[in-house]
């Protein structure tokens, strides 16, 4: 006990090991942590548990992909067209800015959920992002339209990085991958399923209806997440328990590693705000977010401008148009069964690594099944014609599909298996640049296909795509003694 302490009237109290239940320890300097096989742990959560949380996550993420492409099928830009007297291109701009609005969000709740834990930062973003949406549907100014629709996927940009680092603090190395396969199908196949399942919704009616079933989905989806769910990120479980702690046995000098950071506005901003850009210019996440953005980009401006494409050869229409997206579905499910085959042989590799996780071992499904988007894409472009059958464009999109997920997953894999305790900022600032893609490739589709035609549009954006390839290979050779050079992994040196 000091002096001042004295002085003052205080006393140092020592705290016993037997003050503690056997689900937590202290280190010497009365830092709080979690006895290694403590239930209390996510990672230790039952098998049960844990699927329950990564099914309710992927619902979440499910509802905000779903609704960045219901406004980009033929009955919903041809009724705001009209209501509005407003040029395609400029409806158009409402998925982008829906898009666009995802990329700016997870930069701020990717960092806020590493401070103040992943539930509240994942649902409270996502309530307001279904508020937006009602607005969205009873909106009579295209200039209200746009603002809730990019401050709607701002929100909506909070489900869909955040529950990513759910995964990773849930599931172990060797179980996340065929974790992130399953959880891949919600991601996409919402995104996938809008084109579709919007046209039939608004077929008879008109083009809001989509607006007020996925914010009525929303709402569903966070109740039941609500109740159901537990918060997921050690550090702030760890606060939680050192406060009672503090509380139970009057020792003062309890506190987790999360209670030594300075959480002031300028700390904030500084240092959490600024992390997800500081990691994006790393060679790492630069790079690989690069390949899984361009290929992203490519996801959705089939989704948008297939129908346009098939409009243009085959004279299909409507609701007729959105089907070949389906055949994308097919190929994401095709993609995520060999993710999760060679999710199985990565968790043998990392039992025999003794449980560590080897980054670069998640990159040879993306070596293997990467080729299948450029050549998905060739074989739409110049299969896409009024004198061939169209079960041979549509298998061409399928390629594009499979090739697309093991990419896009891959991708996620690495950098969450890299960065580990920052890996929603890696996923933050992945998702910041893939969403730029995917807000402007659309944009610019009809006429791609237009000007030079659909075989020679698809030729030109499949031969980028080709050259993406090798990146997946350049990690591979040469990816450890990059990591060992990069100041956000200190503990993978």
């Amino acid at each position: 006990m000091s002096k001042n302490s004295s002085e003052v009237g205080l006393e140092t109290v020592s705290t016993d090991k037997s003050d503690f239940d056997r689900h937590l320890q202290l280190d010497e300097g009365k830092m709080l942590q979690f006895q290694p096989e403590s239930p209390r742990r996510p990672i230790n959560w039952s098998t049960k548990k844990k699927l329950v949380h990564t099914v309710l996550y992927g619902l979440t993420t499910f509802g905000a992909q779903f609704n960045s492409t219901t406004m980009s099928f033929e009955y919903c830009v041809d009724g705001i067209r009209k209501e509005f007297g407003a040029s395609r291109e400029v409806v158009l701009l409402l998925t982008s800015l829906y898009i666009l609005g995802i990329a700016f969000g997870p930069m701020v709740f990717a960092p806020l959920s590493e401070i103040y834990g992943r539930k509240i930062s994942i649902f409270a973003p996502f309530l307001m992002s279904a508020m937006l949406t009602f607005a969205t549907g009873i909106s009579y100014s295209l200039g209200a339209m746009m603002v809730t629709r990019f401050m709607g996927g701002f929100f909506a940009g909070a489900p869909i990085v955040a529950s990513g680092g759910v995964l990773g603090d849930i599931w172990s190395p060797a179980q996340r991958g065929a974790a992130f396969a399953f959880y891949a199908c919600f991601v996409i196949n919402g995104a996938a399923l809008g084109p579709t399942v919007g046209s039939l919704l608004s077929m008879k009616t008109n083009w809001r209806n989509p607006q007020w079933f996925i914010g009525g989905l929303s709402i569903c989806i966070i109740a039941i997440c609500c109740i159901f769910l537990h918060e997921t990120y050690e550090p702030v479980l760890l606060a939680r328990e050192a406060k009672k702690e503090r509380l139970k046995s009057g020792s003062w000098e309890i506190h987790s590693k999360l209670d030594t950071w300075d959480l002031n506005i300028r700390e904030l901003v500084k240092i959490h705000m600024v992390r997800p850009f500081a990691i994006l210019v790393t060679p790492i996440v630069f790079l690989m977010a690069l390949y899984a953005s361009y290929v992203y980009g490519l996801f959705y401006l089939i989704l948008t401008n297939v129908s346009e494409a098939f409009y243009l050869t085959k004279g299909w229409k409507g609701t007729t148009g959105t089907l070949p997206c389906i055949s994308l579905l097919l190929g994401v499910l095709f993609g995520c069964v060999g993710n999760m085959i060679w999710a199985n042989r990565y968790a043998s590799l990392v039992e025999k690594n003794n449980g560590e996780p080897l980054p670069e071992q998640r990159l040879p499904v993306m070596m293997i099944l990467g080729w299948l988007m450029p050549a998905g894409i060739f074989i739409f472009g110049w299969t896409c014609s009024p004198h061939i059958p169209w079960p041979i464009p549509c298998l061409g999109i399928m390629m594009m599909g499979c090739g697309f997920i093991t990419t896009f997953q891959g991708s996620l894999n690495y950098l969450i298996d890299t960065y580990r305790w920052y890996s929603a900022s890696a996923i933050a600032a992945a998702t910041f640049l893939r969403s730029i893609f995917a807000a402007s490739f659309p944009l610019f589709a009809k006429q791609l296909f237009v000007t030079l035609n659909v075989h020679w549009g698809a030729s030109l954006i499949g031969f980028i795509a080709l050259g993406m390839i090798p990146i997946p290979y350049l990690f591979f050779v040469f990816g450890k003694r990059i990591r060992e050079k990069n100041v956000f992994v200190p503990d993978l040196k």
